[in-house]
């Protein structure tokens, strides 16, 4: 993002089969009322069976370095205060990328540990300024190294064969788009998840997302050219539960995943909520979804009575 802006920014064409069973094209120059909705909201107005995209030169280069740290909780308010320094309302060198977790791991320690993920489209010596803060905190783990761009995922344990992608599992997710991070909230989300996975075993998969990335490029794009309402969220954090399917699980689940969501909310006030709707768990409001503007809910609502009148899209974070 911090170069190119969002994926839906980057979208040229799109064949998109209708509600009624057509193939239309859906571009800047074809159905471009369409066009805008798509990219932000598109699953409400058809399936997409094949679309043309920008693609981009890696700027310096396709290696990245990348370092994982893993903290003890006692860490935690002074590693959220440096973070918000290195991310600096939104500003976080467009290079950059961080991403951190609330995880049970026993192996490493009896209570839920953070996971501090860094990565740097540069060298070694460029990255270790941004670095230092953190490891003077003394991790309890380290992992580093540099890899093309399209193998981090397999670096960062996130592929599809990893376990974090393992099928079999019901994961859901309550997503909160912030400024910044609230300290004493993420301590409070800290107390609560750890009661979760003490008292609800099922549920020790399930993490806490805490997204930060470079935002340049997304923000340099007018928040009026597409349907995605939230370009002034910085940050993106979720409660996120994986476990054995049941009904049981799903109960206990919602519990925690509301309670978190509200923590986050609660810390943000007076914002209003922003939910990212690729995230979203199915009780948000239209508003939280889709934004607050009443023009920008209004056009989404006549694009959803023009292209699917019949709700034959409703099954997903519908616009009503």
């Amino acid at each position: 993002m911090g170069y190119a802006g969002l994926i839906a920014d980057n979208i040229l064409e799109l064949n998109v089969i209708t509600a009624e069973g057509s193939e239309i094209k859906v571009s800047k120059f074809s159905n471009p009322d369409l066009y805008w909705g798509m990219r932000g909201a598109g699953h409400n107005f058809g399936i997409v069976t094949k679309f043309r995209h920008k693609i981009f030169d890696y700027p310096r280069g396709q290696d990245t370095y990348y370092v994982t740290y893993t903290f003890s909780e006692d860490k935690l308010e002074i590693l959220f205060a440096r973070l918000n320094k290195l991310l600096n309302n939104g500003k976080l060198p467009r290079d950059a990328n961080t991403y951190v977790l609330y995880i049970f791991n026993p192996d490493i320690n009896p209570k839920p540990v953070i996971t501090f993920q860094f990565t740097y489209f540069g060298t070694v010596d460029e990255a270790l300024p941004y670095l230092k803060p953190f490891i003077e905190l003394s991790p309890l783990s380290a992992s580093n190294g540099t890899t093309p761009f399209p193998k981090l995922h397999r670096a960062f344990g996130t592929s599809v064969t990893d376990a974090f992608c393992a099928a079999g599992r019901t994961m859901v997710t309550f997503p909160v788009g912030l400024e910044m991070y609230n300290v004493e909230t993420n301590r409070k989300v800290y107390k609560l998840f750890t009661e979760m996975v003490t008292q609800a075993p099922d549920l020790k998969a399930s993490f806490i997302q805490f997204e930060g990335y470079s935002l340049q490029g997304m923000k340099a794009v007018d928040p009026t050219s597409t349907a995605y309402a939230h370009r002034d969220d910085n940050i993106l954090v979720s409660y996120s539960m994986a476990y054995p399917p049941s009904a049981a699980n799903d109960a206990v689940a919602a519990k925690y995943g509301r309670q978190g969501r509200q923590l986050f909310i609660d810390g943000e006030a007076p914002r209003l909520h922003n939910a990212y709707p690729n995230y979203a768990y199915g009780d948000e409001t239209v508003q939280q979804l889709y934004g607050y503007e009443p023009w920008r809910l209004q056009r989404l609502r006549k694009l959803k009575e023009k292209w699917d009148p019949k709700g034959r899209f409703n099954f997903y974070n519908l616009i009503i």
